[in-house]
C-alpha cells in the first residue's frame, strides 16, 4: 500500500515542489523588503524605479529560479508543452491592447459607480505638468522605459512559471476547467505576503491580500485562456507587463495610491473579468481550454538545463544533462 500511495504521490511531487519554492521565495524577500516606502514628495524618476525595482525583486524571478530546480531534480520524465515559442506580433499587439482595454473599461465602471470621488490618488503629478523642462522630460522617458523593461522581464518570468509549467500539469491531474481555476487561485496567493508582511494597519493588510487573491484568481483565467489559445506563453507575459503598467501595480504593492487608475485589480475589475470569463466558458472560446500534449522531439531552451526527447511511442524519456 505504501507503495501505491508513492506512486499516487509521484506525479504531483513537481507540482507541490514547485509550489513550495515559489512560496518560500515569496516569503523571504516580502519579509526582507517589508516596510519600504516611497515618499510621494521625491522625484518622479526615483518612485518609478524605486517602485518597479521592488516589484522585480520581490515578484520577478522566483517561478523561473523554481521551475529550473524543478525540471531538474524533481519533475518526473516526461513533459508537457512548456508554451515556449514565438508567436506572431499581431497576436502581441491584440494581447497588449485586451489588457489596456480591460484597465480602461475598469476605470470608466468605476466612474460610473461614483468612485472618482473616492479615489483620487495620482503617484505621477509630474506629467500632469504643461510645460516640462527638457531634462524632466528625458529623465521620465529613461525611467518609464527602464519601468517597462524591469516588468517585462518579471511578468516573463511569471509565466513562464505559472502558465509555462505549473497550468499544464494542473490542468492533466484535475481537468482543464478546474486546473485553469486553481492555477489562478495558487499565483493570487502567491502575492499575499507582499501585502501582509507590509508595515501599516494590518488588518488592511490583509484584506489588500484578499483582494488581490480574487483579482489574480480571475486574471489567471484570462492569461491561462491566452496562453492555451495560441500555444504560446508569449502573448499573456504582454497583456500581464501591459495590465500591470496601466493599472500601477508597482505602485500598489507598496501602498501608493493610483486612483481610478488601479481599478482594474479591484471590484470594478473583478466584474468585467468575470463576465469576460463566463463568455468565454459559454461560448466557442471554451474549445481552447483542453490540456496541452507532449509537443514533438525537440530541445528545450538552454537555461531549462535538461534536454528531454521522446524517442518514439511508447518508448520511454531520454534525459541529458548540459554542463
Amino acid at each position: 500500500m505504501s507503495q501505491s500511495g508513492s506512486g499516487e504521490l509521484a506525479p504531483w511531487r513537481g507540482i507541490l515542489a514547485y509550489l513550495a519554492l515559489t512560496f518560500v521565495l515569496a516569503w523571504l524577500p516580502a519579509w526582507l523588503l517589508g516596510g519600504t516606502s516611497v515618499g510621494q514628495g521625491s522625484p518622479i524618476v526615483t518612485r518609478l524605479l524605486t517602485c518597479s525595482l521592488f516589484y522585480g525583486l520581490s515578484m520577478g524571478w522566483q517561478p523561473v529560479a523554481a521551475v529550473w530546480i524543478v525540471r531538474r531534480w524533481v519533475d518526473p520524465p516526461g513533459y508537457l508543452d512548456q508554451g515556449i515559442r514565438p508567436v506572431h506580433f499581431r497576436v502581441l499587439l491584440r494581447s497588449g491592447a485586451a489588457a489596456m482595454a480591460l484597465a480602461v473599461a475598469a476605470i470608466a465602471v468605476a466612474r460610473g459607480l461614483g468612485a472618482s470621488a473616492s479615489l483620487q490618488g495620482n503617484p505621477e503629478p509630474e506629467l500632469a505638468l504643461k510645460t516640462p523642462s527638457l531634462g524632466l522630460a528625458l529623465a521620465v522617458s529613461a525611467a518609464f522605459a527602464a519601468t517597462g523593461a524591469l516588468i517585462g522581464g518579471k511578468s516573463l518570468g511569471e509565466e513562464i512559471g505559472w502558465r509555462g509549467f505549473l497550468l499544464t500539469r494542473l490542468m492533466q491531474r484535475l481537468g482543464p476547467w478546474r486546473g485553469l481555476c486553481v492555477h489562478g487561485v495558487a499565483w493570487g496567493v502567491w502575492y499575499a505576503p507582499i501585502f501582509l508582511l507590509a508595515s501599516g494597519d494590518p488588518r488592511r493588510h490583509a484584506l489588500a491580500s484578499a483582494g488581490f487573491i480574487l483579482t489574480f484568481s480571475l486574471l489567471g483565467v484570462l492569461l491561462g485562456w491566452l496562453r492555451l489559445s495560441f500555444g504560446s506563453i508569449a502573448p499573456s507575459a504582454v497583456a500581464n507587463a501591459v495590465l500591470a503598467l496601466a493599472a500601477g501595480l508597482p505602485f500598489l504593492l507598496l501602498g501608493v495610491d493610483v486612483g481610478l487608475r488601479g481599478s482594474a485589480y479591484g471590484p470594478p475589475g473583478w466584474v468585467l473579468m468575470a463576465v469576460v470569463i463566463a463568455v468565454l466558458a459559454t461560448g466557442k472560446w471554451r474549445a481552447a481550454v483542453t490540456t496541452p500534449a507532449a509537443p514533438p522531439a525537440r530541445r528545450l531552451p538552454r537555461f531549462w538545463v535538461v534536454i528531454e526527447r521522446r524517442l518514439g511511442p511508447g518508448a520511454s524519456t531520454e534525459r541529458r544533462t548540459l554542463h
